[in-house]
């Protein structure tokens, strides 16, 4: 899954440091539709949604709900999710898989056929051929898999992506993994690059630019899988 993160939040590093934020919560089941919801608006104009769904928006947040039902409802056991409050409603979350749960596990046959009805076989198909393409470059030491990570786009630029990453640092910095994650827009880098990340490759699938960060692997290429190692040999 590609993940959105809010380019022009303008947080500070480090900010795992301050104590825990009472508006970022473990969901319960209906926080959880919530957090469904808010990061279908918050995927609504990734490049790859649109190369893929097409220009109505309205069809691409249908198909976001569809996409994401599985990754957000369906993970409570294998997986640790946070949402973010505002005012009284969940405006944003993520879904981070701890080491060892990557490659995630397959939707059950009502989620793809949920997916069949509202995003179509087309569109599945290329999603699938997304979904490989960026699993050749994914690390092959343990780590934590940041899936998705977004805040609706009506509150960007206050704040909520800098709190979501400091309750993330709180949770991968119990232990000594690093993280990885993946993204298709690149006014994000900024965001990551202040939050210690770094480009450990960089992807064209369906000629759509992407993005694999990390922050925390011990050697520049050391920990590459081996089709990463091929591209970059000389």
């Amino acid at each position: 899954m590609i993940d959105d993160t809010i380019a022009e939040d303008e947080g500070s590093a480090g900010s795992d440091a301050r104590p825990p934020d009472p508006d970022v919560v473990t969901p319960d089941r209906v926080a959880r539709r919530a957090l469904l919801d808010a990061l279908a608006w918050a995927f609504l104009d990734n490049p790859m949604n649109v190369a893929i769904h097409g220009p109505r928006p309205a069809r691409r947040l249908r198909a976001n709900r569809a996409g994401l039902r599985a990754l957000v409802l369906d993970s409570g056991k294998w997986a640790v999710t946070r949402v973010i409050r505002h005012e009284g409603a969940v405006v944003g979350g993520f879904v981070v898989v701890p080491p060892g749960g990557f490659p995630l596990r397959s939707p059950s046959l009502s989620r793809i056929l949920g997916c069949l009805v509202h995003q179509g076989l087309r569109a599945m198909d290329r999603w699938g051929r997304v979904t490989f393409e960026l699993g050749q470059s994914h690390p092959i030491e343990a780590h934590w898999y940041l899936a998705v990570l977004g805040v609706v786009p009506w509150l960007h630029k206050r704040g909520f992506g800098s709190r979501l990453v400091a309750d993330l640092d709180r949770i991968v910095g119990a232990g000594p993994w690093p993280v990885y994650l993946e993204s298709d827009r690149e006014a994000s880098m900024r965001f990551y690059f202040a939050r210690g990340f770094e480009v450990r490759d960089r992807m064209q699938p369906l000629d759509v630019p992407c993005w694999c960060l990390g922050r925390g692997f011990p050697g520049a290429d050391g920990d590459l899988c081996d089709s990463v190692r091929e591209r970059r040999a000389p």
